[in-house]
């Protein structure tokens, strides 16, 4: 059979290749999302685009639309072409400071999402939405996709039903998912076991027919990847432990002072990166953790939003990379996008038994797990890294080799197409 893709309304057709199946180009996912920042954001941003390169590597088109503006100012350019995903913005990408001008800016993103969706009626045999987004835009947008009949796939990388999840979620987005969000979705695409157990009931209740796929945080391995044998090739690794995020987890950020503290009291130097794009209201309402636990305020240390090169840099150089997770229910039903990015770079990781990681990641095996917001137990894992860093870089390259079996996007790719052309299908 012939690499040529090729556009065909109809079979699913499998070509097989050396390492995986590839599926012609017989349809194209479109994902929706606003909020998150395109091409460059944390968390959800890199879940879009490997997506989309796991979806292109199997032969499906995607694109993106972003409903809304840019959360970052790195974002500048209103359309364009990023690791071969295009994408475009239905409105300006910077987001304005006062309040009325970003309420007109959101209501004329609608309209632009509206404006491509009725453009997208006429493909709607060969289309998918994918629709990543809460809270009323989601139902207006998934209400105008069933009008026009395009199959919508929801997007459940955390669960907003719980009593205990962000109080950033509103009553409107726990309604939805008590059931609305799935009434008439053609699949749900979930990313740990408890979610898709949860979309599972109450499907049977509202969605018989809903077609439900676990895919778990997945990496470009490659991307991130280094010789920690070798130090990371050219690059030395520092002392510094290290974060990502944003002022979202600024919790995550005031326990790793804490733990930060603890380690010193012991008689252990930690000190601590975090990367991200932090406020600077954020920012002083850590260096008060700070002052208060006393760590010297030289060993805490803000990025900024970083750049791929300096992000992939910061990972291979870490002394070791941090994940602290909770005992509630947003831990237990997610699996962070920036585990595989940590580790596939080859360095240490240090998290909590919570959740899917506990599958596939095992103590001092691959990983360093700890008990869910325990500090002592955190900081112990810390000062073993610095009391034994021979011991902390086998296990570092044993979680790099995990990732590539289990995260790595290439074992997923064909799978997920194959679903995304079964949500197609199954609307036609």
């Amino acid at each position: 059979m012939s690499n040529t893709q090729q556009w065909r309304a109809g079979d699913l057709v499998v070509q097989e290749r050396p390492a995986t199946s590839h599926v012609t180009k017989l349809y194209e996912v479109v994902c929706v999302c606003g909020g998150f920042g395109f091409p460059h954001g944390i968390g959800s941003t890199p879940r879009i685009a490997i997506v989309g390169k796991s979806l292109q590597a199997a032969g499906l088109a995607f694109r993106l639309i972003h409903c809304g503006p840019s959360p970052l100012a790195v974002n500048t350019q209103r359309a364009g072409v990023h690791l071969g995903i295009p994408y475009e913005y239905t409105t300006a990408v910077k987001r304005p400071s006062n309040a009325v001008a970003r309420k007109l800016v959101y209501l004329r993103a609608l309209m632009g999402v509206t404006i491509r969706l009725f453009q997208l009626r006429r493909v709607r045999r060969q289309t998918v939405i994918w629709l990543y987004i809460d809270g009323s835009a989601n139902l207006f947008i998934s209400s105008l996709c069933r009008l026009l009949g395009l199959p919508v796939v929801q997007e459940l990388c955390e669960w907003w039903g719980a009593p205990d999840c962000s109080p950033r979620c509103s009553r409107l987005t726990r309604w939805l998912y008590g059931g609305p969000l799935f009434y008439g979705a053609t699949g749900a695409l979930v990313i740990s076991k408890l979610i898709e157990q949860r979309v599972r009931k109450i499907s049977a209740r509202v969605n018989p027919n809903l077609l439900v796929h676990r895919l778990p945080s997945i990496v470009d391995a490659e991307r991130f990847a280094g010789d920690p044998s070798a130090g990371n090739g050219s690059l030395q690794v520092t002392d510094w432990f290290v974060w990502c995020g944003d002022q979202a987890w600024i919790q995550d950020v005031a326990f790793l002072v804490r733990v930060i503290a603890v380690a010193r009291r012991q008689g252990y130097r930690c000190r601590l990166k975090i990367l991200g794009n932090f406020k600077e209201s954020s920012r002083r309402f850590i260096a008060q953790v700070v002052a208060k636990t006393g760590v010297p305020p030289e060993d805490i240390f803000f990025t900024g939003y970083v750049d791929d090169r300096k992000l992939e840099e910061s990972y291979r150089t870490a002394a070791a990379l941090l994940l602290p997770l909770w005992d509630d229910d947003r831990s237990r039903t997610r699996l962070p996008n920036k585990l595989g990015e940590y580790l596939a770079s080859g360095r240490p990781v240090v998290t909590c038994r919570v959740g899917d990681l506990t599958d596939f990641l095992t103590h001092r095996v691959n990983v360093y797990l700890t008990g869910p917001g325990d500090e002592q137990d955190f900081a112990e894992q810390l000062t073993s890294i610095i009391r034994d860093p021979g011991a902390a870089t086998r296990i570092g390259y044993a979680g790099q080799e995990t990732c590539k079996v289990h995260l790595d996007y290439q074992a997923h790719a064909n799978a997920l197409a194959q679903w995304f052309a079964e949500c197609a299908n199954r609307a036609r």
